[in-house]
């Protein structure tokens, strides 16, 4: 162990959809004495092998190389490798850890193992930060520009499975002390008041400084939102980006978006407020693109290859 041993409850976990102003809260998280940060690192999901095997598709038969280590590990009893796993990861936080009490984590995609993380470290927090799904995706679709649907399917998995699997996440941890549900609209509404919950809840001092961010680079760096290296703060840039239009076709998707979200997450929004909820072509559309691997098959389907000719006719 290396002298600054990082303990799992000092390590807090940010997890949402991309473009909830998960890099908002891990600026304001971050901008004390007691808590240290870093550009989004992506550092469990570089390990999703041993976390969640179903996440990783390989050239190498991902499934054949997880049964054979299951195996080698079922002849060694009394090796415990989720232990040996559990502090090697911790480990790798550490070097955040030097002169700090805390280490924040900010991975938005890791909605994908959030159920994995608390069993791994069942003592570190977790903050799940949720956000409209409707705005989510209007913001996804003007912070990057996108002109077609072909470019939105990136983020298929985000939208699609995203605002479930953290809904359901967080019905399952409503009694979990160490889980923390927090609204990207009371914290753009109300940052004062929602930070200083949040400090209390961590357990560190709160003081208002710390919501002038500008002098606070620890969370900078090549990944997360793109505009974190910008001289403008948080709020100037998101009133740039919302006066930004979209086209009718996306407006189209997200009105089928909303229908296909369901009435539980619908709820919890007031029912998506000037969306029209309804089936739409465009959304059938961006479903029929698909997954590129969960595809391979349908592409053998004459009728596939007709709905696909129709669609680019309409969306090219």
């Amino acid at each position: 162990m290396t002298k600054y041993s990082l303990k799992e409850k000092q390590l807090i976990f940010i997890i949402s959809q991309p473009r909830s102003g998960s890099t908002y809260l891990q600026n304001l998280l971050s901008n004390n004495a007691e808590v240290n940060t870093c550009s989004e690192s992506w550092m469990l999901l570089n390990f999703a092998n041993q976390i969640k095997p179903a996440l990783v598709q390989s050239k190498f038969d991902n499934t054949l190389a997880v049964g054979a280590f299951k195996e080698y590990l079922g002849k060694y009893p009394n090796f415990n490798f989720r232990e040996a796993f559990h502090d090697f990861l911790l480990k790798l936080y550490s070097p955040m850890f030097e002169g700090y009490q805390f280490v924040v984590d900010k991975t938005p995609r890791y909605w994908e193992i959030a159920s994995e993380i608390t069993t791994l470290f069942p003592g570190s927090k977790v903050i799940v930060l949720h956000r409209n799904p409707i705005d989510v995706a209007k913001s996804m679709i003007k912070t990057w520009g996108f002109t077609s649907f072909k470019e939105l399917n990136m983020f298929r998995r985000d939208l699609l499975q995203g605002p479930e699997k953290l809904r359901s996440f967080s019905i399952a941890n409503k009694d979990n002390k160490n889980v923390y549900n927090l609204s990207y609209e009371d914290l753009i509404n109300d940052t004062p008041n929602e930070v200083q919950k949040l400090y209390n809840w961590v357990g560190i001092p709160y003081d208002a400084s710390v919501l002038d961010t500008r002098k606070n680079d620890k969370y900078k760096g090549g990944y997360g939102d793109p505009f974190q290296n910008a001289d403008v703060n948080y709020k100037t840039v998101k009133a740039r980006t919302d006066q930004k239009g979209i086209n009718k076709d996306f407006k189209d998707f997200l009105n089928g978006y909303a229908n296909y979200l369901g009435t539980d997450i619908q709820k919890e929004y007031n029912g998506f407020q000037n969306i029209a909820i309804k089936n739409t072509t465009a959304f059938n559309y961006f479903m029929h693109l698909g997954d590129v691997a969960a595809e391979s098959k349908k592409r053998r389907s004459i009728i596939w290859l007709l709905k696909k000719h129709l669609y680019e006719l309409r969306f090219k």
